[in-house]
């Protein structure tokens, strides 16, 4: 049923405060989210002729921006049940809450006074985002189908597709890419190209808020915060909460390290210790005296630590992670002096060491199992033997029974990799997450 445009303002309000009762009502470890969401009513479509209210399938999802602002087309919501606008805003927020728009691959490819379907899922970003979309539904959509929320029949559903449970958006998108290739050539597709926003890709629409409206970033953090909060107090009390929630609340209640820092300190703290002959330092006495047993005297040391990278090539580990830790750990080594980098690539085998300047000289060779134990002994192996081996990995790999001869910080990609106790450990956050 089509509506004039003059008076549906108050049935607009009406209709989205019931769905938010809806969506609070059904996920009440969310209801602070809910409550939370800005929704921003966009200017309606309307029929030439009549002048009534039209849907715009443009916003059949009811797309959100990352400063939590759903942009809300007026005659897509009093077309659509209420249950079901209560449905897109907890799928929504799932995309908000886990941050789907900064673990995102991909990139906006033209700039910013591009035509809308420049950026959209008919132009220069449309295969590599709408998979992205619907792997970052999957993943949010599992956990709605596990409270008995089951969504619009265009969506992706893990458990229609065959997909396994409880799995991350990451995880999905290869399953995703392997289910199109099958059904190439005839003629379905695995869902329609809906659009969920910046909020979950983080490539801006024209609608998106420039700044003025939404949450800000302590308001987001500090919501984010209090549902992480009110979940792992609902799982206390044994009451039932997805176990994607759960995981995520954990994750983002746990302490966060800096990884920069963490990498900067264990390499200024080597660099105080690293034994040489360049220069004294009573930091490390001399074990010999200048023969009278009250007089203390310096040992020689060598103040630049020599670092080696070990990565883990055995394609568990993506390129841009193994690229953001070397240009970072071979700027640290610049600033105090040493301007080459060995690294070794190791998956089962440890490959033959390179030297490097730059990150564009570094070829990236492997592909097979993870065995880190190849590349430690390989490390351990080089003349002049490192003081400190920085390994990236997903953890997912024997380690050496015993400390190797130089020190160790392991960097672990993902959420369930495992560091050697001999080893100083520290997590990465994914590509284009802040922690």
């Amino acid at each position: 049923m089509s509506r004039p445009v003059a008076p549906y303002s108050e049935e607009l309000a009406t209709r989205l405060a019931a769905a938010r009762v809806w969506a609070a009502h059904r996920a009440p470890y969310l209801a602070n989210a809910v409550f939370s969401l800005v929704m921003e009513p966009l200017t309606p479509s309307a029929a030439e002729r009549t002048g009534e209210l039209v849907a715009d399938p443009e916003f059949a999802a009811f797309p959100t921006d990352t400063r939590w602002v759903m942009h809300v087309d007026p005659g897509t919501a009093l077309a659509t049940p209420v249950e079901q606008i209560g449905w897109w805003i907890l799928h929504q927020i799932g995309h908000l809450v886990r941050g789907h728009a900064q673990r995102s691959p991909v990139r906006p490819t033209c700039g910013p006074d591009a035509p809308l379907h420049a950026v959209g899922y008919a132009g220069a970003r449309d295969e590599d985002a709408h998979r992205w979309n619907q792997a970052a539904d999957a993943e949010i959509n599992d956990d709605l189908e596990a409270e008995g929320l089951d969504g619009p029949a265009d969506v992706v559903s893990p458990a229609a597709l065959g997909l396994p449970s409880n799995r991350l958006a990451e995880e999905y998108l290869p399953m995703l890419d392997e289910l199109t290739e099958l059904l190439h050539g005839t003629g379905r597709e695995l869902s329609a190209g809906l659009d969920c926003g910046s909020g979950a890709d983080g490539i801006d629409r024209r609608w998106d808020s420039t700044g003025a409206g939404g949450l800000g970033e302590l308001e987001r953090e500090l919501l984010e915060r209090s549902v992480a909060v009110g979940i792992q107090e609902r799982v206390s009390a044994r009451s039932e909460v997805p176990m994607g929630w759960q995981r995520w609340a954990e994750e983002r209640l746990r302490p966060r390290v800096d990884w920069r820092a963490r990498i900067g300190s264990l390499v200024r703290k080597t660099a105080n210790r690293s034994s040489g002959r360049v220069d004294y330092s009573y930091r490390r006495p001399s074990r010999r005296t200048a023969g009278h047993p009250d007089v203390i005297t310096p040992q020689l040391v060598r103040p630049v630590p020599d670092t080696v990278l070990v990565l883990d090539t055995s394609g568990s580990v993506r390129r841009p992670e193994l690229e953001q830790l070397v240009a970072e750990v071979a700027e640290i080594l610049a600033k105090v002096g040493r301007r080459r980098l060995r690294v070794i690539c190791c998956d089962l085998q440890a490959h033959p060491a390179q030297e490097i300047r730059r990150i564009e000289e570094l070829r990236i060779v492997g592909g097979g199992g993870t065995d880190m134990r190849a590349g430690l002994a390989a490390a351990a192996q080089l003349r002049p033997r490192p003081d400190l081996v920085v390994v990236l990995t997903d953890g997912h790999t024997p380690w050496p029974d015993r400390r190797p001869p130089f020190e160790s910080l392991v960097c672990l990609v993902g959420p369930d990799g495992v560091a050697p106790e001999w080893a100083s450990s520290v997590h990465l956050p994914e590509m284009g997450a802040t922690s």
